[in-house]
This record gives structure tokens, sequence and C-alpha cells, in this order.
């Protein structure tokens, strides 16, 4: 079964498959970057999202994003961001590399529809970019915030700062 056929059979999948197949919308808030100002910068690396890749992620507390990187020749560097996480707030002992690993078992299974469709649909242009900050655990929630509502990536499922809600997050 591929993996479109694993979406079909949910409602939700079905529905990503008719209309992402073609398009997917991007907002960026050039008004609100002050927002995202995050001092002091993060320092952010990457690996292509492979899971031969994991040993390089550390082990440790952070943020990170899932980033489209298309290799085309003739093209300047690109990529559009899919999608940022946190790894390790509050109580949680997850780390940057145990959240990396947790998307393997997402790209095999349809519990998260749009995070399933996210890893299959690009598989070989995912980049898994993160940034780690054990001194800032208690910072994590307001950071992704932050970026969040610059970014507003396409399949990060959470609410939004309320100036950047769309009338469809509104009811």
């Amino acid at each position: 079964m591929t993996w479109r056929d694993k979406l079909r059979n949910d409602p939700a999948g079905a529905a990503m498959i008719d209309n992402q197949d073609y398009s997917v919308n991007f907002i960026v808030c050039p008004t609100q970057w002050h927002l995202a100002d995050i001092a002091p910068q993060l320092s952010w690396s990457s690996v292509r999202f492979e899971p031969e890749q994991k040993q390089h992620v550390p082990q440790v507390p952070g943020l990170y994003a899932f980033v489209v990187r298309m290799p085309y020749l003739g093209l300047p560097p690109h990529g559009w961001v899919m999608y940022i996480g946190q790894a390790g707030d509050g109580d949680s002992k997850k780390t940057l590399r145990d959240r990396f690993g947790d998307y393997f078992f997402d790209k095999e299974h349809a519990r998260r529809p749009k995070i399933f469709w996210l890893l299959n649909a690009w598989a070989g242009q995912l980049e898994f970019f993160y940034a780690p900050l054990p001194d800032r655990k208690s910072e994590l929630v307001n950071l992704e915030t932050n970026l969040l509502g610059a970014f507003r990536p396409p399949f990060t499922d959470r609410t939004y700062p309320a100036t950047y809600m769309s009338p469809s997050h509104a009811f």
C-alpha cells in the first residue's frame, strides 16, 4: 500500500490529497518579523531527513524546522519552511534527536495526516534544521510561537497569535 493509499483511508487525509497535490499555501508576515527577533540569535544546523542522519542530531532540547530544499540546477539556493516545532519544553525529556526519530514513525503511520503527507510527498527534499537550546529550555514555547507567527508554516497545527489568525481559525 502506498502512502497515498494510506491517506485515502482517512477522511482528513483524503481531503489533503485532493487539496494539496498541486499547491501548498505559504504565509510570511513581513510586518511581524520584529516579533521573531530572537536574541541572542539562534545557531541553526541541518541534516537531510534520512534515518542514517539521526546520530548527527544532538541529544538536547531546542527548536527544529522541516524545510523543503529543491536542488534544481540553475536556481539560487532556496527552501520553504514547512513545519516548526520544539523538543524538551517544561518537564518533557524529549531531545532534538528523539523528535527527529519520532518523525520516521510518522512517515509510516498516518496518525497525523498532514505530517504524514509532508514527510512522504517531499521525501528526498526535506532537511531537518535544528537549533540546540539546552540553556534556554524554559523559553522554548515562546521562541517557537515567535517563529510560527512570522512564518505560519503550512504543516504546523497550532494556534497562532491573534494578530495572525485567519477567519477560518477564528471559529
